[in-house]
This record gives C-alpha cells, sequence and structure tokens, in this order.
C-alpha cells in the first residue's frame, strides 16, 4: 500500500524549480503543512517510472510480473473490482470505467462569477456520487508528472499529452481530489481475502465517482484530466490530511483508510482547501507503530530525510512491492499499515476527542500526549487487530488460500481440514515479521 506515495524520479524529461531555480516568481514554493516541506529542486516524475508501469514491462523481475500479468484470482469479487488477476478484462469494471467521460466539452459554458459557490457545488456533488472526503487545491508545476505522463483509459494519447507541467497549471489552475473510505470492519481483516475485496470495491467507486466528476465538468463546459497530478500532492495540498510516516495521506475522520485516485486538473474557477494541521506530524515522531508492523521493513523508524527535493519520510516501496507474489495465495494488498495507524478508528466521539485534542494541543506539549494517545490505543485496539469479520460469505476466521472462499460461484477447491475450523471470535492474521530479513537481505 506505502508503495504509492514512492515514485522514483528517474528518467524523467521535465524538471520544475519548485525553490524558484527554475521556474522562477511565477511559481514559488507552495506551503503543505507541516508533514512534508519542498526544501530543494524537484525534478517531476515520469509516471512510466512508477511501481506499476515498470513492472508490467517485467523491470522488476519475474515473480512480480509474473504475479501482475499472468495470475487469475480464486476470488470473483476482486476480478471485477481489482487492477490485476482478473480472468476477463472485460468483466474488469475499473477498465471499463476509465474508459468513460472521454466525450466533448459542452460548448456552451456555464459562467462562475462566484469560485466559492463552485467549490461548495462541486463538493457537495462529488459527496453526492459517493465520496467521502473532497478537497481542492491551487495547482503547482511540482505536484505534477512529467509530460510523458501515464494516460489513464488506455488509449490514445491525450491532447495536452506533450504538455509540460507549467503548461499544464498555466492553463488548468486547480485541482480537484475526492477520496472514498475504505469501510472500517472490513479493514481488521486485512491480510485476509475480506479485507481484499473490500479493499478493491472501494476503490473502483473512487474511480467511478471521479470518473463521473470528470463528465460533469465536462458539461459545465470546462476542461477536466485525470492522470496528470500525483495524488498525495492533491489530497495534501487540498487538506484532505497529511502525510505520514507510513506514507500515506492521513485524513482527520478517517486516518489511514481513505484512497486517492488520481485527481482532476481543471480550468474551472474554484476556491481552493489550505493544507491541515491535525497532529499527525507530531503523532508519527513518536509512534511509529506502522514501521514496527511492517512485514518488510519498507516504513523507517528514523527521522524524515530529503528525497528529489523533498522533506518527508522515505518509505522503500520496492520492498512493500515485492511481497506480493509471495502471499498471493494469502491476499493481495497488506495494508498493515493503514490498519494498525490510530488515526485509522471508528469514527466515534472518543476518537474525535482524541484527534480534536491533539489537534487544539499547543505544538510543544504535543509530544507527551502523543504517548499518552499512544498508550491507549495500544490497550484498548491492540497492536494488530486480529477480530473475525464475516462479510459476503468470506470469513476472516479461516486461514486464507485454498479453504478460505466460501462465495457462492467460486471455483477453488476447498478441502476439509483442520485448517478451515473455527474457534472462537478470532481472525485469521497471516505471521510474516519472520520473513523480513529475506526480503532485505533481497535488496541489500
Amino acid at each position: 500500500m506505502a508503495l504509492t506515495l514512492e515514485k522514483e524520479a528517474q528518467h524523467t524529461n521535465g524538471s520544475t524549480g519548485a525553490n524558484g531555480t527554475q521556474a522562477g516568481e511565477e511559481f514559488p514554493t507552495p506551503y503543505l503543512g507541516r508533514s512534508v516541506k519542498i526544501v530543494g529542486p524537484h525534478v517531476n516524475v515520469d509516471m512510466n517510472q512508477s511501481p506499476h508501469p515498470k513492472n508490467q514491462r517485467g523491470e522488476l523481475g519475474k515473480p512480480l510480473f509474473n504475479w501482475y500479468r499472468n495470475t487469475v484470482s480464486k476470488d470473483p469479487l476482486t476480478r471485477v473490482s481489482a487492477p490485476n488477476h482478473f480472468a476477463d478484462r472485460r468483466h474488469f469494471l475499473t477498465n471499463v470505467i476509465n474508459r468513460s467521460s472521454n466525450g466533448k466539452i459542452n460548448p456552451q459554458k456555464v459562467a462562475v462569477d462566484d469560485p466559492a459557490a463552485m467549490a461548495r457545488h462541486i463538493k457537495a456533488v462529488a459527496l453526492y456520487m459517493g465520496a467521502d472526503v473532497v478537497g481542492i487545491a491551487k495547482a503547482h508545476p511540482a505536484y505534477l508528472y512529467a509530460g510523458s505522463r501515464y494516460v489513464q483509459d488506455g488509449t490514445a494519447e491525450d491532447t495536452f499529452q506533450q504538455d509540460t507541467p507549467e503548461d499544464l497549471v498555466r492553463r488548468f489552475p486547480f485541482v480537484i481530489q475526492a477520496t472514498t473510505a475504505w469501510d472500517y470492519n472490513k479493514l481488521q481483516a486485512h491480510r485476509h481475502q475480506v479485507g481484499d475485496a473490500a479493499y478493491h470495491v472501494s476503490q473502483m467507486k473512487g474511480v467511478m465517482v471521479l470518473k463521473a466528476l470528470e463528465g460533469y465538468i465536462k458539461e459545465l463546459g470546462y476542461t477536466a484530466l485525470r492522470g496528470v497530478v500525483t495524488p498525495q500532492a492533491a489530497g495534501v495540498a487540498g487538506g484532505i490530511g497529511e502525510l505520514g510516516r507510513n506514507g500515506l495521506v492521513i485524513n482527520k475522520n478517517f486516518g489511514a483508510r481513505i484512497h486517492m485516485p488520481d485527481p482532476i486538473l481543471t480550468d474551472l474557477p474554484l476556491a481552493t482547501d489550505e493544507p491541515v494541521d491535525i497532529g499527525v506530524d507530531d503523532f508519527c515522531k513518536n509512534c511509529r507503530k506502522g514501521a514496527n508492523t511492517c512485514s518488510t521493513n519498507s516504513i523507517p523508524f528514523g527521522d524524515k530525510v530529503v528525497f528529489n527535493g523533498i522533506e518527508k519520510y522515505k518509505i522503500n516501496w520496492l520492498t512493500c512491492y515485492k511481497l506480493r507474489p509471495y502471499v498471493h495465495d494469502y491476499w493481495g494488498s497488506c495494508l498493515t499499515c493503514a490498519a494498525v495507524c490510530p488515526f485509522t478508528k471508528p469514527n466515534v466521539w472518543w476518537h474525535n476527542l482524541a484527534t480534536w485534542t491533539l489537534h487544539t494541543c499547543p505544538y510543544f506539549a504535543r509530544a507527551a500526549l502523543v504517548r499518552a494517545l499512544k498508550w491507549i490505543d495500544d490497550r484498548f485496539w491492540g497492536v494488530v487487530r486480529n477480530s473475525r469479520v464475516t462479510w459476503l460469505g468470506y470469513d476472516s476466521g479461516i486461514k486464507p488460500g485454498e479453504h478460505a472462499c466460501t462465495v457462492a460461484g467460486c471455483n477453488a477447491s476447498h478441502e476439509k481440514s483442520a485448517a478451515s475450523t473455527v474457534t472462537g471470535n478470532v481472525g485469521y492474521y497471516a505471521p510474516l515479521k519472520e520473513n523480513t530479513n529475506r526480503f532485505v537481505k533481497r535488496d541489500a
């Protein structure tokens, strides 16, 4: 999961002087809050050099290539909602959805006299369509991919494919990020097919919301581009949350359990939001729950570092990514770092009280408050939840693999053995910490 926030800046064909070294005073360094800072020259990321495209070309090794291109999931719900492992691509709904909203822009443009009112309207439409959190940011070249960006619908290049990030921002100065939250109860079954199915369905929902919103903006008479802006930058700049130690954008209400699909870059006049301070930066300095429970040691224990001109916690996306082929029989998406995050708790009064207290507490006193809140989190929720979850015929109390799927229509071989015996209200949680060394040594 954390890998989605790390895009290696290699083989790029454009750069942005985020500190004014190249772009001049036209694009001053943006403020992104306390959790992440642009502190030096930043090279725009070529989307084609990020993990998924590299893996599609076989550049990350045979195990990962075969996992992504040559496996079919045993779970029918995963086959229609996950970005790989489908038996028939025509049933993969996200693939169908991404090919929508390619129609012409309405020539009768709706006049926008009040950008603030239009921003409220767009947020209301997105929420009505199914989004959980919506943020609007002022676009900046540092947030954009390099010119040879990824084309979401898998078809021909779009009209603005070869435009530089600076040119795109001049024409389209606003970014809309609409996110969907992964269900908390299903999250308790991460590292299991229950969590996988819920995760991918929620991810598919997020894509549907943004594609519908993209079409709506075009009907208003304005341009809407996707696959242009890095999701995490848009989320932080638009006030959706702060960047955590685990490399995920953490929201006040939903924590790390929010999907960050490709945002919309548009010329629709909008009032923008500002970065937020909800105490994530102070919490991550002292918590380290994500680092302690990471199966591959991909999350750092140490301080922030400067990478590609950006000061942040630098995760190892490659070790995170390489885990997948080895656990394919059990689950596809780890998401432990999202599940154990103290911010990722039910949106109930004690959770809201804790986040409010942390947000309003003076900076100098936050360290002591964080230690207290983390102790409470460990005491009442545990370091890792191990609760049994049943949903749509799935049962996390049964070990993943051949014995796990109870969904009607699944053609997996279900043997009767002691492994499929459920005792009590405890979910199955695949132990992986003992396998950490091989991932570390593999990439040493």
